[in-house]
């Protein structure tokens, strides 16, 4: 250890004001065709550039920005009433997969699930406040939907505080709020719908009109003992009709025969400024490739970087996430008159920018590339028994992260890819069925992680993920980010993952990986699991007379 009494006595020991470079600047670059407006999604993206003579660049301190436009399909501002943000993370939902070129040779890929690959390697890597501030402010990693709505839409609000109007022990009855006392309410517990019905009474109003999203629906008697009393509702959507959905812990239906009383409590903001309302906004990103992971400097080459956009019809419905529970909402097509009820994501520009310095020739030289790739397969579930699912992965692998995801993730508009969350058939918010597993390990190279097998289980009053939430961290290293990992609130939020370090030995090289998962009663219909090997690679690339004459890549 270094003594606090050994005093630096030369001037090769003091620290460097500039780190040896000079000339420090922003290279912009544009795409190697028209990618605005309509033409997005027709072909692959190339940015592509090059470096010669005492001109380095830094790969991760380089970025792309894009200026998109979130409306209607008809043109018209994106209200709270909408329902639609900008999906979490959402430059990577716009594509499918994305890949590094040095003088025309692959170094770096992501060949499918690009919005997985982000999540996973944003959430382990940033802090909280990373999230909470940078993240959300460049590309939208907020967990709540209603937060990324809020800074979009035309009328969106913050809320700093809240304060109910009327405490909820001694809330107005429904005939304060446009029912009659002999109207009914049934509730479904397998959607999470509330249905007002007229009963022997008068007609029922809209629920859109007694109601607000925020608003809680307090059951407050029942004359038949169906044990509803003081049972409180979060509203998540109301409708031009009867019916709305709630988020609730009951586990079984309340019939509308039961004739239950009920209440409303509705928070009153405190303070409650205007967000940003921005329906044009600018994106910041770096794409989720190993390369842009390399904190020094690059001398001379022919880079490219190719980008797969999703097909026309695809990337404006994965650009964006809508209420959960609300129906999936269709993109605005080319060609096709205008229509409010569609959503239309429209891409103003698109440049990579590219950080240069000035540096030392490079004329003669072999240099090596530490490359740390994340790879994504996933198998559909078949049962919520315990089961076995076979993958095999890189031979260098030195990590493993298993999350589950609904199917229709990024198909249908309430399900965002960017997110490791699983629903019923319906596609309702009720209890998420990933958080219903409660056995799971994964073998790989002779050894089990955890061991025992974990024995997670979340359930109305009852939560056993904080075990797997704090391994998670550990292993990544976020446990002792200065800045603190994300809460177990928003690690299930954005959806739980697994993730574990494996160290092996160097003459190891295994690559069959087998994970057993089992469910307690969940509905696997729509569940996949994923499965993100995370490998080292090294690159080798020499220089000859200022030039790249040979790249080469291999598992470390």
């Amino acid at each position: 250890m270094t003594s606090i009494f050994e005093l630096k006595k030369d001037v090769s020991e003091l620290s460097s004001a500039n780190e040896g470079i000079s000339k420090m600047e922003y290279e912009q670059h544009p795409p190697t065709r028209d990618v605005v407006n309509n033409s997005f999604p027709n072909g692959a993206i190339h940015f592509r550039f090059q470096t010669s003579g005492q001109k380095w660049w830094i790969p991760s301190k380089s970025y792309l920005r894009m200026r998109v436009q979130l409306t209607k399909g008809d043109g018209s501002a994106v209200d709270v009433a909408f329902g639609s943000a900008p999906n979490m993370g959402f430059m990577s939902n716009l594509f499918q997969s994305a890949e590094f070129r040095i003088n025309d040779k692959v170094v770096s890929r992501i060949s499918d699930f690009m919005p997985q690959v982000d999540a996973l390697e944003t959430r382990l890597t940033k802090s909280k406040s990373w999230l909470d501030s940078v993240g959300e402010s460049s590309n939208w990693w907020a967990e709540s939907q209603s937060l990324r709505l809020a800074e979009v839409a035309s009328n969106g609000t913050i809320v700093k505080d809240t304060v109910a109007i009327t405490p909820p022990d001694t809330v107005a009855i429904d005939t304060a709020i446009g029912y009659a006392a002999n109207n009914s309410v049934a509730y479904d517990a397998g959607t999470g719908v509330v249905t007002f019905a007229a009963g022997a009474g008068p007609a029922v109003p809209n629920t859109n009109v007694s109601f607000a999203v925020g608003d809680y629906l307090i059951l407050t008697d029942g004359t038949i003992g169906d044990g509803a009393k003081n049972v409180k509702l979060e509203v998540l959507a109301v409708n031009a009709n009867a019916t709305m959905t709630v988020r609730a812990d009951i586990a079984t239906d309340i019939a509308a025969a039961n004739d239950i009383r009920f209440s409303r409590s509705r928070p009153n903001p405190i303070v409650a400024p205007p967000a940003r309302r921005i329906g044009e906004f600018e994106t910041v990103y770096q794409p989720p490739l190993s390369l842009f992971k390399i904190g020094h400097a690059l001398p001379c080459g022919r880079y490219e970087l190719v980008l797969n956009p999703q097909t026309a019809t695809s990337y404006q419905k994965r650009a964006i996430e809508s209420i959960l529970g609300q129906a999936s909402i269709n993109p605005q097509l080319p060609g096709v008159a205008g229509n409010a009820a569609n959503v239309k994501v429209n891409v103003v520009d698109f440049y990579m920018y590219c950080a240069t310095v000035d540096g030392p020739r490079a004329d003669d030289m072999t240099y090596l590339l530490d490359l740390e790739q994340t790879r994504c397969q996933a198998e559909k579930i078949d049962t919520d028994s315990f089961q076995q699912k076979n993958f095999d992965v890189s031979p260098s692998t030195f990590a493993l992260t298993a999350a589950y995801q609904d199917l229709r993730a990024g198909e249908n508009t309430a399900l965002s890819a960017s997110k490791f969350k699983s629903y019923d058939a319906a596609a309702q918010p009720t209890v998420s069925q990933e958080l219903k597993l409660n056995r799971f390990f994964i073998n790989f190279a002779g050894q089990n992680l955890p061991a025992p097998d974990a024995n997670p289980e979340f359930q109305a009053g009852r939560d056993y993920t904080t075990q797997r939430y704090i391994e998670s961290q550990i292993y990544s290293g976020a446990y002792y980010d200065t800045g603190g990992a994300e809460t177990i609130e928003e690690y299930h939020d954005r959806g739980a993952y697994y993730y574990f370090s494996w160290p092996r030995d160097g003459t190891d090289r295994s690559t069959r990986v087998n994970v057993h998962q089992q469910f307690d009663g969940a509905d696997i219909t729509n569940m996949r699991l994923l499965l993100f090997d995370h490998s080292k690679q090294v690159g080798r690339i020499r220089i000859q007379d200022g030039r790249v004459v040979d790249v080469q890549l291999e598992d470390a």
